[in-house]
């Protein structure tokens, strides 16, 4: 059986425990060769690797975990995608970035959100703001999608920088990055955020962290 077409109960116990240890491991802050080095640990791993290759042979067993728990992890901890629910702790999804970047009065506009980059239209009466955010390593990236956006709005898009517990924006980045945006018509944010324990997570009861409130930075 390709590992493709995983039991569906067997699919989902591997998703819980790949989420559970991604989490405990703080994987968004691993360097590069961490995660190669855990890639492979997961692999000899009885509850992960040793489940996958009754399945398929190694390669492909690493290349599933790569390709479909992981790719998501990130979608999953922002609250968007069919994985949210195996993620143990996320933020508190696009709303927050919405209230962020464009105060209160605005919504965020149903079914809109996607990504590269994160991204997601806001709303107050008639009116339609495109809004973006991310890391700061993803400034670069951010910054294109909200230009391509300005040629054709009446509104002024808006890009959000999110950082969390461990992540600063040096003053000289900042400020390169407010002129840039300044420069491209966008609005910029800054939003230091903390995770929340998820309310849809499948797994066992209770995330890392207790709620608390995300810090709009001026």
């Amino acid at each position: 059986m390709a590992l493709q077409h995983l039991p569906a109960p067997i699919r989902e116990r591997l998703l819980i425990e790949i989420y559970q240890q991604a989490n405990d491991l703080d994987w968004e802050f691993l360097s590069n060769t961490e995660k190669t080095n855990q890639y492979r640990r997961w692999i000899e791993d009885p509850k992960v690797g040793g489940v996958l290759l009754s399945y398929g042979p190694e390669k492909d067993a690493r290349v599933w975990i790569k390709d479909v728990p992981m790719k998501e992890y990130a979608r999953a901890q922002e609250g968007i995608g069919t994985y949210v629910r195996y993620a143990v702790n996320r933020f508190q999804g696009p709303e927050e970035i919405v209230r962020a970047a464009c105060g209160s009065g605005w919504v965020m506009k149903p079914d809109s959100v996607g990504e590269k980059p994160n991204h997601c239209y806001a709303i107050a009466g008639d009116a339609t703001r495109y809004v973006c955010w991310g890391r700061a390593g993803t400034f670069r990236d951010l910054v294109w999608a909200a230009l391509n956006e300005a040629i054709d709005s009446v509104e002024r898009p808006a890009i959000v920088i999110t950082t969390r517990n461990g992540e600063t924006v040096s003053t000289a980045e900042r400020t390169r990055q407010e002129r840039v945006a300044q420069r491209c018509g966008a609005d910029l944010r800054y939003l230091h955020r903390e995770m929340i324990p998820n309310p849809d997570y499948l797994g066992a009861a209770g995330g890392g962290h207790g709620p608390s409130q995300p810090t709009l930075i001026d």
